[in-house]
């Protein structure tokens, strides 16, 4: 079930980090260029919830075989409030190892915050910073996985987010989302 969230603009009680009552497994996911790095800094600082960038990963393991690092990654952090995964999983195999371990870790299912931007967003917020064949080969291979990582999630909570408006709003909405699940 897909759950789209209408654009809205909340006050962000900012300066201090809020307590969550219940562990939470967020999972930021979207397009390169969506905005997942800065939404999850966002809720590092708001819930002091440990961030883990799929990126970061990635770029530590030559052969983008991350599963292993993840599950090791996870396992040396304070996971007693849960969790927020940058831009993981982004294929179907990644989804069902985050699922193996969260049942590992006797954690809650994972919330997912889908932040969609259009291809012609991605394009103009990494122009410059890729090569266009590059960053079209991205987009492509994104809309491939990601089709299949819905399909892994249908009963999950995905949380549709409109990701191209300004980032205080976006941030406000997932604030109000996070909230919620409290």
């Amino acid at each position: 079930m897909f759950r789209f969230v209408v654009p809205i603009c909340l006050a962000i009680s900012a300066g201090f980090a809020q307590e969550t009552t219940k562990p939470l497994v967020i999972v930021l996911i979207g397009p390169p260029g969506s905005g997942k790095t800065t939404q999850a800094e966002f809720i590092h600082k708001k819930y002091s919830l440990p961030v883990v960038g799929a990126d970061d990963l990635r770029a530590s393991n030559p052969d983008n075989k991350v599963d292993a690092l993840l599950r090791k990654r996870i396992q040396s952090l304070d996971v007693s409030k849960g969790f927020i995964l940058d831009g993981y999983p982004a294929t179907h195999a990644e989804a069902d190892n985050l699922s193996a371990i969260v049942r590992d870790l006797k954690l809650p299912s994972p919330v997912i915050l889908h932040l969609d931007v259009s291809d012609d967003v991605v394009r103009q917020r990494l122009a410059g910073k890729e090569k266009p064949d590059a960053l079209e080969k991205r987009i492509t291979r994104y809309h491939k996985e990601m089709d299949l990582v819905r399909q892994y999630y249908p009963q999950a909570d995905i949380w549709t987010i409109i990701g191209n408006r300004p980032i205080k709003e976006v941030s406000a909405t997932i604030d109000m989302l996070i909230r919620d699940r409290q």
